[in-house]
């Protein structure tokens, strides 16, 4: 996996660099098969924001001959909604620039359920060539999400569809830089306009164990921790 480099200006450019040296080192040591953490959207290669990157690294891993690689390629985290603890502490709201209430819903995943592929993945080894394994553990809209959650903390909770420019100003006042906030934005963007999602939902596979309501506990022990 390409892990998060928040020291750049340049994103994408970092992200290849990683990409690159794991690209080397497999050819150098003659790996034979490889279980690559890619994600959801990484079909596309543009208007993904931090995405873009993990098409360049699922390229760069096909291009290898004599290379068998699985490139699993997981939904949205529940674990994104943690950032979001101070925005429902002080305004009772989640949100982002995606979500809409007629919009297609969200589907979701827990680390623990792409640990498990991963595994299965690792031990098996079955997999030729060059294959995608998507990866989910619950599909719901925007509005159920708040719901859910702003139960589990006894605080009723709404979902606020932001612009993208709100969305993009949101995360540089919270710190992020440029690269990073117009990234996010691009992500949500994608999220919204049902691009990012469309491959996995035509390919969707049998969903993970851990649903919503069970994520919602671990969400409720860190808002009251914070």
């Amino acid at each position: 996996m390409i892990p998060p480099i928040y020291q750049t200006t340049n994103w994408r450019a970092s992200q290849n660099e990683v990409a690159r040296n794991y690209t080397e080192a497999i050819q150098a040591n003659n790996v034979k098969h490889v279980v690559n953490l890619s994600s959801i959207g990484a079909h596309l290669g543009n208007g993904t924001g931090p995405v873009d990157a993990l098409y360049d690294f699922e390229q760069m891993l096909n291009s290898l001959t004599n290379l068998h690689v699985k490139h699993l390629r997981p939904s949205f985290f529940y674990y994104n909604f943690m950032a979001q603890i101070p925005l429902a502490k002080q305004a009772s709201i989640l949100g982002g620039n995606y979500g809409e209430p007629d919009g297609e819903k969200l589907l979701l995943v827990h680390t623990e359920d792409i640990a498990a592929a991963a595994l299965e993945e690792l031990t098996q080894l079955s997999f030729t060539g060059s294959s995608v394994r998507y990866i989910y553990s619950d599909e719901r809209s925007a509005q159920e999400i708040a719901q859910v959650l702003g139960n589990a903390i006894d605080k009723p909770l709404n979902w606020v569809v932001f612009t993208d420019e709100q969305q993009k100003q949101g995360l540089l006042q919270a710190g992020l830089g440029e690269t990073h906030a117009q990234g996010y934005a691009d992500l949500g963007q994608s999220l919204r306009s049902g691009r990012m999602q469309a491959d996995a939902k035509l390919h969707k596979p049998t969903p993970g164990n851990i649903k919503l309501e069970q994520f919602a506990k671990e969400f409720a022990g860190a808002f009251a921790a914070s």
